[in-house]
């Protein structure tokens, strides 16, 4: 109860300031075209509000009283532009948010649309992703619906739908996500939920996640990944408990494989106990991949020591993200490992893994262990393939090898290369 309250005490945050920072993310996300270096961030909003309030802090109260009621520390802060081209020829990314946050705040709400549309249509519009996102937002936040029906109207890309869609379910979630449920939008994903999913997790993911047992197909899916930071954000706990809270299996599973990857980075020891108790089986093996992968990058001998415990369902599946780093450290001892792990064919993955990884620091180890997989057209196509590659690389060697091995080697493998 306290842990709960503790992240609701955190989620008490500025409306303006979430919806700028998220609508700057699917902006960044969806215009592949714009110039990162163009990108508004949260700190760049962060820089261009602490700008304002700098001119604040030397002054006594009954000043800044007075300079708010009369509208000068807007002005003072920041020029009062009366049009968007001025502020679009500024060369500075800060001056030019600081500029665009003050014209917005004076803006009518009846002049978004003309104003939004004169830039969407401009021959710099693609170059002006973030100028874009940021009057969506404000224009979302001051008047909703007339933004979605523009956009409705006018053919919007993704990334329109999502941040006009996501700014109204940061203020008013229920309201907005049932605008999106109602909202046509074709193709496979529902940009109108995902947008209104990802505005919910932004303030509260909690609610974020009763609403994601609505979504289908990649809609869902896509607003899963698009929660997922919100949810890890709170640290590993949190994240577990968001989890466990998600009542449709299906929606849960797809969860934790989402977010393994970050649980096992907060916490890879926390990570494995947490997989190993995942009660669906595909899901578990999944997930000890991913939690073995993570584990292995930081501490390789506990990684391997949690998958040795590991019953053979899930043992399989986690083999492979030990062997793949350390058949690079160390590729006679990961062999020697790997074979120790039984012979289970289900470690044929991890088995393929190891000679994949271990062939460029050494091939004869690599080669060698092509034997261990079960699967007889899998070690012939192995041998075909990095035989050959080592041919290449130093024949003498390679054929020195091959001879001294020919025996345990498919014969038509031998016969074709010493034909060469």
């Amino acid at each position: 109860m306290l842990l709960m309250s503790s992240k609701k005490s955190q989620m008490i945050l500025s409306a303006g300031g979430i919806v700028l920072a998220l609508g700057a993310g699917v902006m960044i996300g969806r215009i592949s075209s714009q110039d990162s270096s163009e990108a508004v961030t949260e700190a760049d909003v962060a820089a261009a509000r602490a700008s304002a309030r700098a001119t604040e802090r030397g002054m006594s109260l009954a000043e800044r009283v007075n300079r708010k009621r009369s509208g000068q520390d807007r002005e003072a802060s920041t020029p009062a532009d009366t049009d968007l081209s001025s502020i679009l020829g500024l060369s500075s990314r800060l001056d030019r948010t600081q500029r665009l946050l003050a014209f917005l705040d004076r803006l009518p709400a009846d002049q978004f649309a003309n104003v939004y549309d004169e830039l969407r249509n401009s021959p710099s519009a693609e170059l002006r992703g973030s100028e874009r996102s940021l009057i969506l937002q404000a224009w979302a936040e001051r008047d909703p619906l007339s933004a979605l029906t523009f956009l409705q109207e006018n053919e919007a890309n993704d990334w329109e739908r999502e941040t006009a869609v996501a700014t109204w379910a940061a203020n008013d979630p229920q309201a907005a996500f049932a605008w999106a449920s109602s909202a046509a939008d074709e193709g496979n994903v529902n940009n109108w939920l995902l947008g209104a999913t990802r505005g919910i997790a932004a303030t509260n993911p909690e609610l974020a996640r009763d609403f994601l047992a609505q979504l289908e197909g990649r809609t869902r899916d896509q607003a899963i990944n698009a929660v997922r930071p919100y949810v890890m954000q709170y640290g590993f706990d949190y994240a577990a408990s968001w989890i466990s809270g998600v009542s449709d299996d299906e929606v849960r599973n797809r969860a934790s494989r989402e977010m393994a990857r970050d649980m096992a980075n907060l916490d890879p020891e926390q990570a494995g106990s947490w997989n190993a108790a995942i009660a669906d089986t595909d899901t578990r093996r999944d997930v000890s991949e991913t939690v073995a992968d993570r584990w292995a990058r930081t501490d390789l001998d506990a990684a391997r020591t949690w998958v040795e415990g590991l019953p053979e369902n899930t043992k399989s599946e986690a083999a492979e993200g030990v062997a793949r780093h350390y058949a690079r450290q160390d590729p006679a001892a990961a062999a020697q490992w790997l074979a120790g792990l039984g012979d289970n064919p289900d470690l044929d993955g991890a088995r393929r893994i190891l000679v994949e990884e271990s062939f460029r620091n050494s091939p004869e180890t690599s080669l060698e262990f092509v034997s261990n997989i079960t699967d007889a057209r899998a070690q012939e196509g192995y041998y075909w393939r990095y035989l050959g590659g080592w041919m290449r690389r130093d024949e003498a060697a390679a054929r020195q090898w091959m001879n001294s091995n020919a025996q345990v080697l498919p014969e038509r493998v031998v016969r074709r290369f010493n034909q060469q």
